[in-house]
């Protein structure tokens, strides 16, 4: 079969997420969330085949290279496309979701930046699934839209809710994890505002666990795992590291494993690694 693919362009095709819901597989349900900063289309052929055809999520991609992502995508078995560029707002980057399975676009969440946060209902065979994928912008460069984001996401989620739910992304939060389970947020970087930012950042990781939205990979391999999934490089170190990218999932889904895959960071196609979630879902009960 010929696969579709976008054009080797190169600097047009800049996605910072792939973030995905796989297919069944033996009653299960896989999620899997690729971070590629400057992730070019020569490099779509060996993701593709890392991973197969997933449901994807791409944050973010710009008006040049949107259709031709929807096009690959759908060569691969993803006919189904939504994307954010109504609300970009004239900011050249926005997201795009593709799915084997009917897509509805729910409603912004209320984000400073909307087209950081693509929020989906798609009908699996498990049942319907809401799915939000989230780039939450970096303080530095951003003012407060980095709080205020973190704020709309945790209005928008904690709530009880009938269907499984998905919340992956970038987050930019935690800058760190004891053993012992306690994070530290990145609040003390910005003490004109510290305890709201503090707040803000907890609020994803810690407080939307009380609303069944739990971290997938801490639920899955507990506190002693010291993984990170950003590194920044001077020439002659490392500078900083951070466990960045995450998965919060609905218990419903039956969380069976979540890991990163750190190789395809350390191959050089993102800053980022990607992290893989695998899911059991039951099905869903006829009606009587």
């Amino acid at each position: 079969m010929t696969e579709a693919r976008p054009s080797d362009s190169a600097g047009e095709a800049v996605v910072d997420h792939i973030v995905a819901v796989l297919p069944p597989l033996l009653q299960s349900l896989e999620s899997l969330e690729f971070i590629a900063r400057h992730f070019h289309p020569p490099a779509f052929d060996a993701v593709m085949e890392r991973i197969g055809a997933p449901d994807q999520a791409l944050q973010e991609v710009r008006a040049s290279t949107a259709g031709r992502w929807a096009a690959a995508l759908a060569g691969a078995g993803l006919g189904f496309a939504l994307d954010s560029a109504a609300v970009a707002a004239g900011r050249r980057l926005f997201n795009l979701t593709a799915s084997r399975w009917p897509l509805d676009e729910l409603p912004p969440i209320g984000a400073p930046q909307p087209e950081r946060v693509l929020s989906v209902l798609t009908e699996s065979p498990f049942g319907v699934v809401e799915v939000h994928n989230a780039h939450i912008p970096p303080a530095p460069s951003n003012g407060i839209a980095k709080v205020e984001t973190c704020e709309a996401l945790f209005f928008a989620l904690a709530r009880h809710s009938a269907r499984h739910r998905i919340l992956c992304g970038d987050l930019n939060t935690p800058r760190l994890e004891t053993e012992d389970g306690a994070v530290e947020t990145f609040a003390s970087n910005h003490p004109d505002a510290e305890e709201r930012w503090d707040a803000a950042e907890r609020s994803l990781l810690v407080g939307l666990a009380d609303w069944d939205l739990a971290d997938a990979f801490r639920a899955a391999n507990g506190y002693d795992r010291r993984d990170v999934s950003w590194v920044m490089h001077t020439r002659a170190r490392r500078k900083a590291a951070h466990r960045l990218d995450h998965v919060l999932a609905s218990g419903g889904l039956g969380l069976v494993a979540c890991d990163y895959v750190h190789e395809w960071r350390q191959a050089g196609l993102s800053d980022h690694s990607a992290i893989e979630a695998w899911f059991e879902p039951a099905p869903p009960q006829p009606l009587q």
